[in-house]
């Protein structure tokens, strides 16, 4: 388990693995913030557990890891590193401290909203399930 949030007497808790890497901690806790910010009514319901994120088949799932990368990583940052044509995708995520996994649901964003960048990999479900 990465982390879940939930709700008791109207009070919000998030709970995140001690056993993550900082990075793991940063990304898990964005999007834990998705869930509280975008699914509120269903945290009433049942815990959010995540053991897999990067998620692309459950749609809440997928809407939390677009609002954390949305979250993490600045649309001006990308803006501006794009235009070295020197750095090629790794070196970008390295840049910005992203994971790849994370870059592409920001560069997937970016596109819906009607920016055009280059998808170099496949958006991958289980990154962070290894």
């Amino acid at each position: 388990m990465k982390g879940y949030c939930f709700m008791s007497c109207k009070t919000i808790y998030v709970m995140i693995s001690s056993f993550l890497s900082e990075e793991e901690k940063m990304i898990v806790a964005a999007h834990e913030l998705g869930h509280i910010i975008l699914h509120r009514s269903q945290l009433k319901m049942a815990p959010m557990q995540d053991d897999t994120l990067y998620n692309m088949t459950d749609n809440t799932e997928y809407q939390a890891n677009l609002f954390a990368a949305d979250l993490l990583i600045e649309d001006e940052k990308i803006e501006d590193m794009v235009q070295n044509e020197d750095l090629d995708y790794f070196g970008l995520c390295s840049s910005l401290n992203a994971t790849p996994e994370l870059m592409s649901f920001k560069l997937y964003s970016l596109t819906k909203r009607g920016q055009a960048y280059h998808m170099p990999m496949e958006i991958q479900s289980n990154f962070l399930a290894k």
